[in-house]
């Protein structure tokens, strides 16, 4: 994931392109072997964003940092952080030793192309400029065994703190053997003697390997590996001054907990030893509202991708069972993609454990679609895809069952409308209540007239729009509704207020017939973007080859299969723009 820069790992095009980012110009262009780019000062730009921060922090009234009148230096690129999807860049201060910023942009691999930062996170339109320090955060996940180390020269010696450089530490740059196995030298000299024949090393390797195999735990702990970074934590007091002194808080096998305060929603009742500790986590939910949203949904789903176990740790299958992340991901048998398993996408994944013949032989009885439905999927429905990160849905890792409750309740995207993308809630409460004997809750207009998925898409929050579009480019989810309606819907996302919901608005249009070729640019200003919107919603209303697959109120489509203009702009002024940050 983290390299130093070379020609080998560096997939960005130093070609002496130019890229705008909100205003503020780059070029990024090579020197021999070396890359480079002109950029606006990010040294004046830290100085002013922590200015910024330190007044508001104070109480004072202040106006976000301005951007103007930056000088433009040339700074080299010294590292990278990405893999297969895309990268970004770091280059090294020249007023705060040791420290690495940002280069604001990011190259989209599959695209070729680069874009500003900001464009490849969820955040609000407006949102005050990413000024990012890899040493103080990216260095905690994407590196094995890091010790941020800030310092300053004060009278004369060396005091540490937060903001004017670093003398930084890691074992290895990127994500290595020790983040999982722990450290390793004494392993290593083992086995070189082990090789050479020696027998007090073969003897001493029989009763005790000094690093730790994931596999040979108990389910809790070889997860709590993983959960090291894909979780919800914070570091207090003596534990972030360890952290940012020491290092690395966290061994593999340690007991997770112990190392820092894990974070779960208070919506989980059984999390909670007792109804004054939920009680407590409820008022911390309501005093720190921003925090929980930019990580879950307001049901306590987890909303961020990259918080895997924070999610897996609240379900029965872990807490009940004995579950683990090395049950279904492999770290050496595994596409880079998703590491699964072989076979683990299937309902081999959990047949292992839910072996009873409604789960095997009968599955129909169980699931009420066809046995080699996407309706028959156990992670379809117990695993839907609710999470956001890298530009897609991503599955959640919260396994559970499907429930109208939580849709109703708080907005959270349920298994059933996200596949059955024409239904309402209404349709789907009544196949749970009719199946599984799930109680019926009031319902607004909206949730019993309309299509779930389109109201999500169109009337939605910032999350509830990104996760909608994408599954209207999904397969399963295009085979149970129908491609030939959506389309005009679809396009109204071209020109949404967030760029990565307009990025994943046109590939999911892309998917649908007569849009295989479609071009536009979801970076484009705004009246471009809005009449990309306007014309592909217009090549729709222009096609007449066969009647439409579904038609009726719910899919706001007409006995003429004219697409209802005005429902869908009054689910657009209503749209729901409360700022939305996810930290993926």
């Amino acid at each position: 994931m983290t390299q130093v820069a070379s020609s080998e790992n560096l997939v960005g095009r130093f070609d002496g392109s130019s890229i705008n980012s909100n205003g503020l110009s780059y070029r990024v262009f090579k020197r021999g072997d070396e890359f480079w780019a002109a950029m606006p000062d990010p040294d004046e730009m830290i100085d002013r964003q922590r200015r910024y921060e330190l007044s508001r922090n104070q109480g004072q009234p202040v106006q976000p940092p301005q951007w103007s009148g930056l000088p433009t230096v040339d700074r080299r690129v010294v590292m990278s952080t990405g893999s297969h999807r895309y990268q970004t860049y770091w280059v090294e201060s020249h007023r705060y030793p040791g420290t690495l910023m940002t280069l604001p942009l990011v190259y989209l691999i599959a695209e070729g192309r680069w874009i500003p930062r900001e464009a490849a996170f969820m955040t609000p339109p407006g949102a005050p400029r990413m000024v990012t320090v890899w040493n103080d955060h990216c260095i905690n996940c994407h590196s094995t065994g890091p010790a941020p180390r800030p310092f300053e020269k004060h009278e004369g010696s060396t005091r540490r703190i937060a903001q004017t450089g670093f003398h930084s530490h890691v074992a290895e740059i990127g994500i290595a053997c020790e983040a999982c196995h722990g450290p390793a030298e004494e392993h290593v000299r083992l086995r070189r003697l082990e090789a050479a024949g020696d027998a007090t090393a073969i003897e001493s390797l029989a009763k005790h390997d000094a690093i730790v195999h994931p596999g040979r735990l108990d389910h809790r702990r070889a997860s709590e590996i993983c959960g090291q970074c894909h979780g919800v934590y914070i570091r207090t007091g003596r534990q972030g001054e360890l952290y940012r002194d020491e290092g690395q808080d966290y061994r593999p096998g340690d007991e997770l907990q112990t190392k820092r305060n894990y974070i779960f929603p208070p919506q989980d009742r059984e999390f909670y030893s007792s109804a004054a500790a939920r009680a407590e986590a409820m008022r911390d939910f309501g005093n720190n509202l921003s925090f929980f949203r930019e990580r879950f949904w307001d049901s306590g789903h987890i909303l961020a991708g990259g918080r895997e176990y924070t999610a897996l740790a609240v379900t029965a299958c872990y807490r009940r069972g004995e579950i683990s992340c090395l049950d279904c991901h492999s770290m050496h048998d595994s596409d880079p993609s998703d590491q699964l398993r072989p076979h683990m996408s299937t309902n081999a994944a959990c047949v292992r454990c839910h072996d009873a013949p409604r789960f095997t032989a009968a599955l129909t009885e169980h699931t009420r679609h066809a046995p080699a439905s996407s309706g028959s999927h156990c992670l379809n429905c117990h695993m839907p895809h609710t999470t956001y990160a890298l530009f897609s849905a991503i599955r959640s890792h919260q396994i559970d069952s499907p429930d109208v409750a939580r849709s109703v309740e708080h907005g959270t995207p349920n298994a059933c409308n996200l596949c059955h993308l024409d239904k309402t809630l209404a349709w789907t409460q009544d196949a749970l209540q009719k199946w599984y004997g799930k109680p019926p809750l009031p319902l607004d207009v909206e949730q019993a007239r309309i299509s779930a998925a389109l109201v999500w898409l169109l009337k939605g929050n910032a999350a509830q729009r990104a996760i909608a579009a994408w599954h209207f480019g999904w397969k399963p989810a295009q085979d149970a509704s129908g491609t030939d309606w959506p389309a005009p819907f679809v396009a109204e996302l071209l020109a949404d207020s967030y760029g990565v919901v307009r990025y994943i608005a046109l590939r999911s249009l892309k998917t649908l017939p007569g849009y295989e070729g479609w071009s536009a640019d979801f970076m484009d200003p705004p009246n471009r973007r809005a009449a990309a919107a306007h014309d592909a919603a217009a090549a729709w209303a222009r096609r007449r080859s066969a009647p439409l697959s579904r038609r009726g109120p719910e899919v706001l489509i007409n006995a003429q299969d004219e697409c209802s203009q005005e429902a869908v702009r009054w689910l657009l002024q209503h749209q729901d723009k409360r700022p939305v940050t996810i930290k993926e």
